[in-house]
């Protein structure tokens, strides 16, 4: 007897589980979901691009330590100085500390002659702090240190006006009068230098070689055909070789594609070639010639451009795209998109129920979509709705939360 009646009392509890879990499950389905966001996607032909400038290698020839006045890719003017020679790496470091100095105490000057603190825009500077730490710590992690001291006299010089705003200092009086005798006991301690290297033309200034610099050369540009580029090798440069001045003048981009591809194109027509660069993410680029190959399917795609750039200088190859269309609009994830009564759309939050707003999608590839982005009144997709990527049984006024 009592058998049984446990075993009711557990068919019954079983039973009010098993009901509430239904009951749940048709009122509550977790939905999870994802921002409309605006972007740009670039449509075109991928190449792999071979930089071809007028480069001039830098050699020396001269004994004792060099001091490098122009930084590496810096841009230099014709009969600029590149470096100083001195006889020790103590004078060296001796002229980079006066720089240092020197460079403070511009700072500071400039500081006091700012008296106007009320007209100081505190939010402006801390975002000038903001901004030179982080490019300091990018830099850092990407490996770049070329312009640490230009950056970290910014990250100081922005630090000290945010001190002199807010009122943590106000005189650096202290400060100057340190820096200011340690730049007089430097300079009457540095040696004279014994010779300089100039630059016999203007350009950019890059301390690396490749090898590259007299085999890409734009003299005859008919010769970068399909079977040049697949031959390429460096040529070695003397021992001396202490960098090179690359011209800021019309340089070019050769690339190897297929016969097909290469009758998109013909001599004189603008495009636009997009990149990975910070400095130059497009380039604007004319289409200089096409050289086809009589022994291949393929053909040399060699475009002309007049931008330039300490990181083009540097750049020897690169991908690339040829941009044919531009596609910008609200981008989605590609789970998000449903078809209801025919139409094409996505369901969006609206407050605690879900809405169906139909899209025109102009781009999509393999992770996401671009949706046309309207402006209207009407129930459209807008920019950081909500939209539902993941959710059961979705239906246009359900109760979502």
């Amino acid at each position: 007897m009592r058998s049984n009646t446990a075993l009711k009392i557990i068919i019954g509890i079983l039973a009010v589980v098993f009901i509430g879990h239904q009951l749940y499950s048709s009122l509550y389905t977790p939905i999870t979901t994802a921002g409309a966001e605006y972007y740009e996607a670039v449509d075109g032909l991928k190449i792999v691009g071979t930089i071809i400038r007028e480069e001039t290698v830098i050699t020396n020839n001269s004994s004792g330590i060099l001091h490098f006045i122009t930084n590496d890719g810096s841009r230099v003017a014709k009969n600029g100085t590149l470096a100083e020679i001195y006889d020790s790496e103590g004078a060296s470091i001796t002229v980079s500390r006066i720089a240092e100095v020197t460079s403070q105490i511009q700072n500071i000057e400039e500081l006091q002659a700012y008296n106007d603190l009320q007209a100081a825009d505190l939010e402006l500077v801390s975002g000038k702090v903001s901004n030179a730490l982080n490019g300091l710590v990018t830099d850092g992690a990407s490996g770049d240190f070329s312009f640490m001291p230009e950056k970290s006299a910014l990250l100081l010089s922005a630090i000290n006006r945010r001190q002199m705003i807010t009122g943590e200092t106000t005189d650096f009086s202290a400060q100057l009068n340190s820096l200011n005798a340690e730049l007089a006991t430097l300079n009457a301690s540095l040696p004279t230098a014994k010779g300089r290297i100039t630059a016999d033309l203007s350009g950019y200034f890059v301390s690396g070689t490749d090898g590259f610099e007299n085999v890409l050369t734009c003299d005859d540009l008919t010769k970068i055909t399909p079977e040049f580029l697949n031959n390429l090798k460096p040529q070695e440069l003397p021992d001396n070789t202490i960098g090179k001045i690359v011209s800021d003048y019309e340089w070019y981009i050769a690339a190897k594609v297929s016969i097909n591809d290469s009758l998109k194109y013909k001599e004189g027509d603008t495009v636009t070639i997009k990149t990975s660069l910070k400095s130059n993410p497009e380039l604007s680029v004319t289409v200089k010639c096409v050289n086809m190959s009589p022994d291949t399917d393929s053909a040399v795609l060699i475009f002309a451009c007049r931008q330039m750039s300490s990181e083009l200088a540097s750049m020897r190859t690169g991908a690339m795209t040829v941009i044919s269309n531009v596609y910008k609009g609200l981008r989605l994830t590609k789970k998000c998109l449903r078809v209801v009564d025919g139409k094409t759309g996505v369901y969006v939050r609206s407050g605690i129920t879900a809405k169906f707003v139909s899209v025109n999608v102009i781009y999509s590839n393999d992770d996401y979509i671009i949706c046309e982005q309207t402006p209207s009144n009407e129930d459209v997709l807008r920019l950081y709705d909500e939209v539902i990527v993941k959710g059961k049984n979705l239906y246009d006024g359900k109760i979502i939360s």
